[in-house]
């Protein structure tokens, strides 16, 4: 039992959520590209809302979100580790299923390193 939370009801990994394709890991080089120095992921539910797309351009509006999430950043304060980005800045991918915005959260990885993870509102 955790003195602070209480007992653990279903432990998930990352490890987990990544075997399981829930998690996508974004290459670093294009966390880079974006001026993001941080291990990045995305929830597979985002990235088929923003990134995936079968016209052979899912570089091109990965690179487009991950500025916009940049830019977020940037205007956020120095202590903030929740980001929120309206759809309107962000490309659409194959169907889109209304999401209004996405999330980028800096949380520890499984190792307490800094980890931003790009998610749909409705899975934080």
């Amino acid at each position: 039992m955790d003195e602070d939370y209480g007992p653990v009801v279903a432990p998930y990994t990352r490890e987990e959520a990544f075997e399981e394709g829930r998690f996508i890991a974004i290459p670093p080089a294009a966390g880079s590209a974006a001026g993001i120095e941080m291990p990045l992921i995305t929830t597979a539910a985002a990235r088929k809302e923003f990134v995936a797309g079968d016209d052979g351009d899912e570089a091109g509006r990965l690179r487009t979100v991950l500025s916009a999430v940049a830019r977020e950043i940037g205007q956020s304060p120095a202590n903030e580790v929740c980001f929120v980005v309206p759809a309107g800045e962000l490309p659409s991918g194959q169907e889109a299923t209304g999401a209004d915005r996405l999330i980028a959260i800096t949380e520890p990885g499984d190792t307490g390193e800094p980890v931003l993870t790009l998610m749909l509102s409705h899975e934080m």
